[in-house]
């Protein structure tokens, strides 16, 4: 009977002991945004995307959220300081450089990435010979980034220069065809777009009988890159446009005046609605939210004008 009691007492047995601690002690699950451990696997993931159209559609991104090419390029400058002394003794130095290179030029740091692989040009690497033509390429990106118009350029010689800036980068998609380069291109021929529109936009507000030009700019924008990730932006933009140019024609003439021109008012007021409308309608897209806001705006300033012109 005694036996028994003393059995109990000692309490659990040496198995169910074990058990215990093995639970107290178990390592944590993993985190989710644990660092990156090896270059190769960042390497991995960019080449993973290397060949995506960032054209059409934005940068893929990473298990973060973020834009992998900016990313990618971040992981790699933390890993070079992490090994730093291996690195520079040679181990996988053409690989990083490489790979930065090649995340570089998808966020447009085309001089930053001519650098990178101009040093992997100059080392006994199988990457030596892909990294002189990535290098020729992203040269010739930086000289056409500096065709641009000067301060005392005329109207003729600014749309030139445009204009022969554009021929250039066409010439250049030609030849890197078929390539992920072709994407970068286009995304530099947009910008191009851009670039022309918006220095048209800001020469009319201090010169008169620009508006019609700067107009037909933005309205090019959009026909030329309606593929674009950035077609809603280009349709907000221009709509933006047609809203200032109904507000500036208000303020040139009172609405209560008798010059009003109800006509040019409502050409500008209906472009400016229509596109508005048109970027509000469209689900799954964040202009969305901002075309809504624009176009309530918008409206209220119609009506008012409207009720100034109309009082009765």
């Amino acid at each position: 009977m005694n036996t028994s009691r003393n059995r109990h007492a000692r309490g659990p047995g040496p198995l169910l002991l074990l058990a215990l601690l093995g639970a107290c002690v178990s390592p944590a699950p993993e985190s989710v945004y644990s660092p990156t451990e090896t270059i190769l696997e960042v390497v991995a993931v960019l080449r993973l995307h290397i060949d995506d159209d960032t054209y059409r559609f934005p940068p893929a991104r990473d298990f973060t959220g973020k834009d992998v090419f900016r990313s990618s390029f971040n992981r790699l400058e933390s890993l070079e300081q992490i090994h730093e002394e291996k690195i520079r003794s040679g181990h996988l130095r053409d690989v990083v450089l490489f790979a930065k290179g090649r995340a570089l030029e998808r966020i447009t740091e085309f001089d930053l990435a001519a650098r990178h692989y101009a040093e992997v040009e100059e080392m006994n690497s199988p990457l030596a010979e892909p990294a002189r033509r990535a290098r020729e390429i992203n040269e010739r990106i930086v000289d056409v980034e500096r065709v641009r118009p000067g301060n005392d350029a005329s109207i003729a010689d600014a749309l030139a220069q445009f204009e022969y800036r554009q021929e250039l980068l066409e010439q250049l998609e030609r030849e890197v065809d078929p390539s992920h380069y072709v994407y970068v291109i286009r995304e530099e021929l947009e910008r191009t777009d851009l670039a022309r529109a918006e220095y048209l936009r800001a020469r009319s507000q201090i010169e008169d009988g620009l508006d019609a030009s700067a107009l037909r700019q933005y309205q090019r924008l959009v026909r030329r890159n309606q593929k674009s990730k950035h077609r809603n932006r280009h349709l907000l933009d221009l709509g933006e446009l047609y809203a200032d140019l109904s507000r500036n024609y208000a303020r040139r003439v009172p609405p209560s005046s008798l010059e009003f021109d109800t006509v040019v008012f409502d050409e500008y007021a209906f472009g400016a609605t229509r596109i508005f409308e048109a970027v509000s309608q469209q689900d799954g897209v964040l202009e969305k939210i901002e075309a809504s806001r624009r176009l309530e705006a918008f409206l209220a300033f119609v009506l008012q004008v409207h009720d100034e012109h109309f009082p009765y």
